[in-house]
């Protein structure tokens, strides 16, 4: 069979299928528990009345009666384990069974009422109870023919046979119970044997699939990278439409690699959640970026979130962002025409929250029948309308996978032809209970829309922009004023002052000139396409489709009485700014962030050096790491505030770290810091609390077409020289233009394809890196550089068995290498990171050696890179 995606759901298939057949036979002899249990206490309450009317002993009805209350007791309670509590249920029956046949009306009625018992403990699967079972017939039917023996009885033919005929009746109905337990056991034997088999097949090929997706991987990033630099060097449309679906071929195939991958971990129950902070805003904002080549020109994507939802959650952050993407890709795909509506609301609970989501869509929709089979695993492999739509067809699988392992639930409603709305609740911790959306200053917004619903056809989709218009105005506390032509915009601008004026692309192109005119007066954002151009010297801005609550709120927070604050790139040249951090890498990242505003940077790694720095050089701004060996961040601050202090003289230090929790921040800026930046920078954030900072003075804003060559200080780009000590500080060299010029385009092609020939994804670490690749490649060598020192402290933490250090040492690795797109050594430092913390020495025994050995190559091998 070739190798495809169906052949690894059908094998993985065969193997669920079996595990149902092993299910199936541990559930049968369960139920054999409870049928035995209701069987004994149905035949003593029989017996019981049988005794009253015969008027037989009174003593055995009470222990009878007790058996039964005690059965049920410990059957309720699962008291002791299931074989215990079996045979005792067993050996009130045999006690209650010779009472009964102990007397001689009953001597010869037994021999239906053991058969009867003897077949039910035959779906127990123990021989030793049938055995049981028929010694105490043999021993009651010995006891009564005693009795009838004593009572006078005499011994005719007929008395005789019957004996006889019932000794071998129980004796054949042993024996064929005897048989049926062996075939059914060399049944369960030869299934398990083809469990274990297939399920050693089936890990077999999963550990195939997660080592050939990285192999797969590596060609296929290299097609979408390249195909990316031709894209942007090519100017023929012809040709540029052939790369841009290239392109867009490669980025499916990863992705559907990956969703292999998901599906593979549901269907083998090893998901793992990894609970992290997140911002809800950041989530969406990347999810409708990746949505935007999927989605048609003629479907509306509307996104409609709660405000009230808090502004920093917990959850498995990855997990649900697939959540989403599945979900809304789903609506797109299988919509024709109309819109696909999300909405994201909260529910207050005493844990957090429950984050609802709920993905409306007017597409074909899916019957009765289909609803139900939704969450079946394999249903969609061969489904019509699974090959309908496109793709693998197990998107609803990992959604539902995704959202049972991070404890919510999933609920379906569809109809045919008019479209499905799919809700999923999902719990959430909560880390910063402000909103996730705010706005300043809102007494004194007044916003505008001139936008025409009407001109949608579907009046679903009317509704579903007027519903969240109309959640984004109350939630967010703001007036708006709509109207849908231009002479209600006329009139609304004669009577009331607009400080925003939102503008649909079909509305600005009907009254370009007219909303031109007045867009001094106000702000006037366009909601268009990609493809949508604004007209030279528009003082308009553009907002690309979808419209919905978080790009809305960007622009109320901007200045409305400077539209080119948006466009302007802050500097601060000339800034004398201290980063101190203990690891290099994070050094590396942040002195190339402050040098592109213009900053003179030095680096420490450590509290005590940046004392001394501060003792030896005035500086005007500090980044402090908190977490750092010896003397942490805090300590160094306070020291440092009070020997300046006594100079009278004041540094404003900004916490620089990647705790990022909003109680974090406060205790941050209670202890003393004058503000907080969060680990991975985020650009915004950090201008944000360097205006506030920092002297007004020292900040200047620069446009594109305005140059600011004349701003440049003359020592910019020259080294500060080094007084402290030495050790750990490392002076910042801006890049010169010539070497950049020169260099650069000859062999940024090579470099990449030589990072991937050896298994890096180099889209992801220049993501990190802000899309700068002689910064990526800068960060690169700081990577190899570590390498020597991070591989002396591994093998000796291995050596000595400490594992709390060679927990740290990995997941240092981890980090480091994923940031950088080295995802396959990251996955395996993740594997012995989590085998440390279990305390799993076997696995690290076993893994520890490929480890180092792939380590070492793969620092080989850009050590070679970089050099060549």
């Amino acid at each position: 069979m070739p190798f495809s995606p169906l052949f690894v759901i059908l094998k993985i298939g065969k193997v669920y299928a079996m595990k149902n057949i092993k299910e199936d036979s541990n559930e049968l002899f369960q139920a054999a528990h409870l049928t035995i249990l209701l069987t004994y206490s149905i035949f003593s309450i029989i017996l019981i009345a049988e005794s009253l009317l015969m008027n037989w002993e009174k003593w055995p009805l009470f222990a009878i009666a007790g058996g039964v209350v005690l059965s049920w007791f410990l059957h309720f309670h699962q008291a002791l384990n299931d074989k215990s509590r079996l045979w005792i249920y067993s050996g009130l029956t045999m006690f209650t069974f010779f009472f009964y046949g102990s007397h001689s009306t009953s001597v010869f009625d037994t021999v239906a009422v053991m058969s009867v018992v003897i077949i039910l403990y035959t779906m127990t699967g123990m021989k030793n109870l049938i055995t049981c079972l028929q010694i105490v017939y043999y021993v009651t039917l010995g006891y009564g023919l005693g009795l009838l023996w004593s009572e006078g009885t005499e011994f005719d033919s007929l008395i005789i046979s019957r004996a006889i005929l019932h000794f071998a009746v129980i004796t054949a109905v042993s024996c064929i119970a005897r048989v049926i337990i062996d075939k059914w056991t060399f049944v369960l034997n030869r299934s398990k044997n083809e469990i274990e088999n297939l399920t050693d097949a089936t890990n077999r090929l999963n550990d195939f699939l997660a080592n050939v997706s990285h192999e797969i991987r590596t060609p296929v990033n290299a097609v979408i990278g390249l195909t990316g630099i031709c894209i942007d060097e090519e100017t023929d449309e012809k040709k540029l439409t052939n790369l841009k679906a290239v392109k867009d071929a490669g980025r499916r195939v990863a992705e559907q690699i990956g969703d292999i991958l998901d599906y593979s971990e549901i269907d083998r129950k090893q998901l793992t959640n990894n609970y992290e902070d997140y911002m809800l805003s950041s989530v969406l904002n990347d999810l409708v970026s990746e949505l935007r080549p999927y989605k048609p020109e003629n479907i509306e994507l509307i996104i409609d979130v709660e405000p009230a939802i808090p502004s920093v959650l917990n959850s498995d952050v990855s997990k649900l962002r697939k959540i989403l993407h599945h979900l809304l890709l789903n609506g797109l795909k299988y919509t024709r025409s109309g819109g696909v509506y999300v909405r994201i609301s909260m529910e207050k609970e005493t844990y957090g929250i429950n984050l609802l989501i709920e993905v409306t869509d007017t597409g074909i929709g899916m019957t009765e029948e289909e609803v139900e089979r939704i969450n079946d695993r394999f249903y969609q492999a061969d489904s019509g309308r699974s090959r309908q739509g496109g793709g693998l067809g197990i998107g609803m699988s990992i959604v539902n996978g995704f959202v049972a392992s991070l404890g919510g639930f999933m609920m379906v409603n569809s109809t045919p032809n008019v479209g499905t709305t799919v809700k999923v609740s999902i719990p959430q911790k909560v880390t910063d209970p402000e909103s996730c959306m705010s706005v300043n200053h809102r007494e004194s917004l007044c916003l505008g829309a001139y936008l025409h619903f009407d001109k949608f056809e579907n009046p679903v989709v009317r509704e579903y922009y007027n519903i969240m218009v109309r959640n984004i105005v109350s939630g967010l506390g703001v007036q708006m004023h709509r109207v849908d032509n231009v002479e209600n915009l006329k009139k609304l601008m004669d009577t009331v002052r607009l400080t925003h004026l939102f503008v649909a692309e079909e509305e600005y192109t009907a009254a370009k000139d007219y909303l031109e005119n007045i867009s001094s007066n106000m702000v006037i954002v366009v909601v268009a396409g990609s493809d949508f151009r604004l007209p030279a010297n528009s003082k308009a801005r553009i907002m690309e489709k979808p419209f919905y609550c978080f790009p809305v709120v960007t622009v109320l927070n901007s200045d409305p009485n400077d539209d080119r604050n948006a466009e302007a790139t802050m500097f601060c040249r000339g800034v004398r700014a201290l980063v101190v951090d203990d690891e290099p890498m994070n050094l590396t990242v942040a002195r190339n962030i402050f040098t592109r505003y213009g900053m003179i940077v030095t680096s420490a790694i450590s509290g005590q050096e940046a004392i001394d720095l501060c003792r030896e050089k005035d500086y005007d701004i500090i980044f402090m790491d908190h977490m750092m060996p010896g003397m942490d961040g805090v300590e160094a601050m306070k020291r440092i505030n009070v020997e300046r202090a006594k100079m009278r003289s004041y540094i404003p230090i900004v916490a620089l770290t990647a705790n990022a929790v909003s109680t974090a921040k406060e205790m941050f800026l209670s202890e003393g810091f004058d503000g907080f930046v969060s680990k991975p920078i985020e650009i915004v954030e950090l201008e944000r609390v360097i205006k506030k900072v920092l002297p007004q003075a020292m900040i200047t804003y620069e446009y594109p077409n305005a140059g600011g060559e004349e701003n440049v200080p003359e020592n910019e780009n020259q080294q500060e020289e080094d007084t402290g000590s030495g050790s750990g500080i490392f002076e910042i060299f801006e890049p010169e233009s010539e070497e950049t010029e020169t260099s650069q385009p000859i062999k940024i092609e090579g470099f990449r394809e030589a990072m991937e020939n050896l298994g890096i994804e180099v889209e992801t670490g220049l993501k990190y890196c802000m899309d700068d690749e002689e910064f990526y490649k800068s960060v690169l060598t700081e990577y190899i550089n570590d390498s020597t020192e991070k591989k002396v402290n591994l093998e000796k933490f291995y050596k000595e068995g400490d594992l709390k250090n060679y927990t740290i040492a990995v997941h240092a690795l981890k980090s480091t290498s994923k940031m950088l797109g080295i995802m396959g050594l990251s996955e395996q430092a993740r594997s012995l990171e989590m085998a440390a913390k279990e305390g799993d020495s076997g696995f690290i025994d076993a893994n520890h050696a490929r480890l180092m050995e792939d380590y070492t190559s793969i620092t080989d091998g850009i050590r070679r890179v970089l050099e060549g």
